[in-house]
């Protein structure tokens, strides 16, 4: 076990604070305490840790159950980050609630992957995004394994995934979108709306940015994005619209310490309230249109089928992305615009043809038609 009990405070709730006692680091929840300052330990817990430290003692890492809890106490989940624990805990809850009581040597047997299979699917039929990532925490989790002697193989390796990703190359924020947010959100979360609009940041970028990082040409940081394990360096151009938001930025009430660009209402960094700009932005999201959402909807043009899709706040990407095609002062071609997005080429070319490309055809052909209905006739 990693060491005594631990109580971490997470939330303010009203006057009081909201703290978490767990047995032990990375270890199951005893109780939580809503008051101003640190709970002590109370016999009751005492007696709950006590009784938690046995039962772990006698969990054999022989089955599944044991090792995943040797697993979340291992050097290799500590170094995952936390948004990651929380993605891979859900699907480690999975595997255990289906092979609690399984022995290892059973669990790593390649003759498992039909019923590996089987479970994926029965996963997919309410969650395809959610099964996929059940079999590649499993397989990782039986590599881990393999490592520490507890199994020889891995089924769960090479099962293709069933979740289809549908293209949201065209699914950008227009302007009457932002509008009707920006009349439910609250001023914390408009300016994450309008930060994202002019600077193309991901949401994990947009909570982290700080201001030494905003440069007088450009915005330069270390992605919070891992690609292949490693975290790399951009830099994307300061549009001249942002200097306007930046001075509004500046004046916003923040905590003594606090150097993020955004924060939220209560003065402090998103990036230490969680998934707090996700939260805000679904529920604001939701009231939008009278309750109506805000949504990307296109029709099938052969089955009639309508497809709907919720925008996402990384959706405001390609809204950049638009920014940047249509600048008055220097359009980059979709060459640089991929390069500066991590995209495509043709990523941007269909973004450039259905919102930019396409618009001017359309307005030069409005002119073309104004210019006829005047009643102005060639020589």
């Amino acid at each position: 076990m990693n060491g005594g009990p631990r109580i971490l405070k997470v939330a303010r709730k009203g006057k009081n604070l909201r703290w978490y006692i767990y047995a032990w680091r990375d270890g199951p929840q005893v109780r939580v305490a809503e008051q101003p300052s640190r709970p002590r330990l109370t016999p009751a817990d005492i007696a709950r840790i006590a009784e938690l430290q046995a039962a772990d003692r006698t969990l054999p890492t022989s089955t599944c159950a044991g090792a995943i809890m040797a697993f979340k106490r291992s050097k290799y989940w500590r170094d995952l980050a936390p948004s990651t624990q929380k993605t891979w805990g859900i699907a480690l809850d999975r595997i255990e609630a289906k092979w609690e009581q399984v022995p290892m040597r059973v669990l790593g047997d390649a003759r498992m992957k039909p019923k590996v299979v089987t479970w994926r699917d029965g996963i997919a039929e309410t969650n395809a995004r959610g099964a996929d990532i059940a079999v590649m925490v499993l397989s990782m989790f039986l590599e881990w394994c393999a490592l520490q002697g507890l199994c020889i193989g891995n089924p769960a390796a090479g099962i293709p995934t069933v979740y289809r990703r549908k293209d949201r190359a065209p699914v950008v924020w227009l302007p009457e979108d932002i509008e009707a947010i920006r009349k439910v959100a609250q001023q914390p979360l408009c300016d994450a709306i309008a930060l994202a609009e002019l600077t193309g940041l991901r949401r994990a970028d947009l909570v982290t940015l700080r201001w030494d990082e905003v440069g007088d040409l450009a915005i330069t940081r270390m992605t919070a994005k891992k690609s292949r394990g490693k975290r790399y360096r951009v830099s994307l151009p300061r549009l001249p619209e942002l200097d306007a938001l930046l001075v509004d930025l500046k004046s916003r009430p923040r905590k003594e310490g606090v150097e993020t660009v955004l924060v939220n209402q209560h003065g402090n960094s998103w990036a230490k309230s969680g998934d707090g700009l996700n939260s805000s932005f679904d529920d604001a999201r939701a009231k939008a249109n009278d309750g109506a959402g805000i949504y990307y909807v296109e029709r099938d043009p052969v089955t009639g089928e309508e497809i709907r899709l919720a925008k996402r706040l990384h959706d405001l990407r390609g809204t950049f992305a638009t920014r940047l095609m249509t600048h008055p002062t220097a359009r980059l071609t979709d060459r640089e615009i991929a390069d500066l997005m991590g995209w495509s080429e043709e990523q941007v070319g269909e973004i450039r043809k259905r919102y930019v490309d396409d618009a001017a055809i359309v307005v030069a052909l409005g002119r073309r038609l104004s210019g006829k209905r005047t009643g102005k006739r060639r020589a």
